[in-house]
């Protein structure tokens, strides 16, 4: 059908939720990189989104940003395409190839769940299509195929009933941690479509924390005033390294029965945040992971549950990706239509919350008694004021942020 008038085609990317608008315009009339590198994509994201964030928690998913991106990518064409592969990294050849890399690459990243008991790291993506449109039959294929999507057709006009369906998709990917993701007036008879991508995440440390270990305890906030946080402690051998480049230090705690982990960055000064995150603008963290050994450790970690959302419509601009939220926007693949779409707005919504137990992961109470430590190699991580982390493997980001105030 050929569509008339000024429709809202609105792409909702959810990581514990990504949300992503797209509207429809009127028709007007780089240097690529070479292979593909999908962490430096993480690496670039995270300088723009803690720019604007350094007094905040941050949290957020470079995995589903990208991810959703790239499905998006499917139906760009043009400049706006070469845009979009060229910022996410995806490196040089023909479209469909670099895509199928990439969901190679995030099908080896991400199982339902280990058989041994290991950590829940799913990622789900769906289209919710408006019922008077027709989605490019190659688009369906390729989403279907590489990425599991499939679509959906809702009444836009219903926007209650809409909503309803795309915040209960959304509930049931995130064990509920995201609710309420869109209000009811998110959409309306103008809006096309909305593609949403879900990432949860759930594991226990391979080491946990004693809850009758944990103690009220001072953090000292960037402008060094004091709060009082449940800190929680445990002593034992873990990865660890001194980085006097960064002046830092950092320490990677095991997800039990898989290579996931978090590793935790804390800048040797209480106001050294954003230092750190500065030198670490633009350098492969990975080379940090290889730097560390096993040594005996004293750990002393706050809880902490961060919830974060961002307009991310402004960094991926800083990031390059520019056509696609102007008049000269190619997404002519998304659609059978005569009428050009571009994006307005791309929005990310997360949730991390760390405790004794894991991540996402009810505590387990137990005692542990050990000798007290006469090792005097013993190494001190106390975390006490504000640091940046990251949950990833050997290959992947598949969470980033800091924290500020637990």
């Amino acid at each position: 059908m050929t569509l008339t008038g000024n429709k809202d085609l609105l792409l909702l990317f959810v990581t514990f939720a990504v949300a992503i608008s797209l509207h429809t315009i009127m028709a007007n009339s780089t240097d690529a990189s070479t292979s593909p590198n999908y962490n430096v994509f993480a690496a670039d994201l995270f300088t723009v989104v803690v720019d604007n964030s350094v007094d905040r928690n941050v949290v957020f998913s470079p995995a589903s940003i990208q991810t959703c991106l790239i499905v998006a990518y499917l139906g760009a064409e043009g400049e706006t395409a070469e845009e979009m592969r060229y910022a996410l990294k995806l490196g040089e050849g023909d479209k469909n190839a670099v895509i199928k890399k990439y969901a190679e690459f995030v099908k080896s990243s991400f199982k339902s769940t280990n058989p041994q008991g290991g950590p829940l790291l799913k990622i789900a993506n769906r289209v919710f299509a408006n019922h008077n449109l027709k989605i490019s039959g190659t688009f369906q294929k390729l989403a279907k195929e590489y990425f599991g999507t499939t679509a959906k057709l809702l009444n836009f006009a219903n926007a209650a009933e809409s909503v309803a369906a795309i915040n209960g998709w959304v509930e049931e990917q995130t064990n509920k941690k995201i609710q309420n993701l869109l209000q009811e007036d998110a959409v309306n008879s103008d809006t096309s479509a909305i593609l949403v991508n879900a990432i949860y995440f759930k594991a226990k440390w391979t080491r946990q924390f004693s809850e009758s270990s944990t103690r009220k305890s001072t953090f000292y906030t960037l402008n060094k005033d004091q709060v009082h946080v449940d800190l929680m402690y445990q002593d034992d051998y873990f990865r660890y390294a001194d980085l006097p480049e960064f002046d830092a230090t950092a320490l990677e705690m095991q997800y039990e029965n898989s290579d996931l982990s978090m590793l935790i960055i804390l800048p040797r000064e209480v106001d050294g945040l954003q230092n750190l995150e500065s030198k670490l603008s633009g350098f492969n963290i990975s080379q940090i992971a290889q730097k560390m050994e096993g040594d005996p450790v004293d750990v002393f970690l706050p809880r902490f549950r961060i919830e974060f959302d961002i307009d991310l419509k402004e960094p991926l601009k800083k990031m390059g990706i520019t056509s696609m939220f102007s008049s000269n926007a190619n997404l002519a693949g998304l659609f059978v239509s005569s009428v050009p779409q571009k994006i307005s707005e791309v929005k990310h919504k997360a949730f991390l919350d760390v405790n004794e137990a894991g991540s996402e992961a009810a505590a387990a109470t137990y005692l542990k008694i050990v000798p007290m430590s006469l090792n005097l190699n013993q190494k001190v991580f106390r975390v006490d004021h504000p640091f940046f982390f990251e949950k990833r493997d050997k290959t992947s980001v598949y969470f980033s942020g800091h924290v500020v105030k637990p």
